[in-house]
């Protein structure tokens, strides 16, 4: 039997057939990933944008109002005559449109609310300094948020986000199919690399099933495009993986880039996915200097096993090891430094970006062919 879901049964939005409402907002790109991420049980268990209890405890406790963990809030937010015609016209519910003006869902106003958003970048983000790309983002929002319960419209269809997207439901129905009961997950969105694949190898020694799970979406900049690191995956998986343990998804969603807790947000995630256990390496969704090299591991000690349900792998930084001649960790290889590849991806963007060769030791040769066979491989 697969792990039960966060929340312990899945989101599946409620739709309705009549877009018959009294006042409309646009919404961004941004909020239409995170409303189907709501629509498709991704985000279970919210069917809602965050109300003012559930909000303030998820910023400062990683909880919901209920006490069940969430990590990153996921909100609506309004300008000041969006509050003031909802407020003077007493509106009950509102059509959110897409950019091209299309119905897609429809939202009840349960409450609107300011908020603080010093506290929302420090406590989620662990700054206020705007150079980090979500903070800035933080700072840019409008002054108030609306929350209350979702329902999609009947016939509006998501964006597609290519062959290998998958909703957690059809994940959950493959690992049936499969046989599978214990699955590891993998975050990434980075092309793999050799340290990479030993964490995965690694893993699934102890689990029926590995699912490579990419984020597919909007990311920052330098970040490599999403076409160079699944087709990096691709060809990856076909010549070095057995197809009856292995599983190539994408997840769509916007990078918030908040390190230890979207660590934990990623973690629940794959728990809807049917995932049991869950991959968090050094530099988990990380982005500057912002967090310790193991935060996103040791934020897990706030929570119990009971209540997280999926468990979480923390794994050593993993290099090549000239002297052993395989990829080690340091906690199975007793060589120094001197003696590593010392392997990332970060350090792959930047020889990449920089045209500088990179050893076989670092990366499968015929993944680097792929990874610079263009000239567009990053996010500008």
């Amino acid at each position: 039997m697969l792990i039960t879901p966060h929340g312990w049964k899945l989101v599946s939005l409620e739709t309705k057939a009549s877009s018959d409402t009294s006042y409309e907002i646009t919404i961004s790109d941004d909020i239409i990933v995170d409303l189907n991420n709501i629509s498709n049980g991704t985000y279970s268990p919210l069917n809602w944008f965050l109300k003012k209890d559930d909000f303030e405890n998820v910023v400062e406790n990683m909880r919901l109002a209920n006490g069940t963990i969430w990590s990153i809030p996921i909100v609506l937010d309004i300008n000041q005559d969006e509050k003031n015609d909802l407020d003077t016209w007493a509106v009950q519910y509102v059509l959110l449109k897409d950019t091209q003006w299309n119905g897609v869902a429809i939202l009840k106003n349960e409450e609107i609310y300011s908020y603080d958003k010093d506290s929302f970048a420090s406590n989620v983000f662990g700054t206020t300094d705007t150079a980090h790309p979500w903070v800035q983002r933080v700072y840019d929002m409008k002054d108030y948020l609306i929350g209350g319960e979702l329902f999609l419209l009947d016939g509006y269809k998501f964006p597609q986000n290519g062959e290998l997207s998958y909703t957690p439901s059809e994940v959950r129905n493959m690992f049936e199919e499969k046989w599978w009961e214990t699955v590891v997950a993998f975050q990434t969105r980075n092309p793999p690399h050799r340290s990479h694949e030993y964490l995965q190898k690694c893993a699934l020694e102890n689990c029926d099933g590995l699912l490579i799970h990419p984020v597919v979406g909007k990311k920052k900049t330098w970040d490599f495009m999403d076409k160079y690191i699944l087709g990096a995956y691709k060809i990856l998986t076909d010549k070095y993986y057995k197809k009856d343990t292995t599983l190539l998804s994408t997840l769509p969603i916007v990078m918030r880039y908040a390190w230890p807790r979207e660590a934990v947000l990623h973690s629940i995630m794959r728990k809807n996915y049917g995932c049991s256990h869950i991959i968090v390496g050094r530099d988990h969704a990380g982005v500057g200097d912002y967090y310790g090299t193991y935060d996103a591991q040791n934020i897990f000690k706030n929570f119990t096993h009971e209540e997280m349900g999926i468990n979480v792998l923390g794994y050593e930084h993993a290099g090549y090891c000239t002297i052993c001649e395989e990829v080690t960790s340091n906690k199975t290889c007793p060589h120094g430094y001197e003696d590593k590849v010392l392997i990332s991806g970060t350090k792959l963007r930047a020889k990449i970006k920089a045209k500088e060769p990179v050893p076989n030791e670092f990366i499968r040769k015929e993944v680097l062919d792929f990874l610079v066979s263009g000239d567009d491989q990053f996010v500008q």
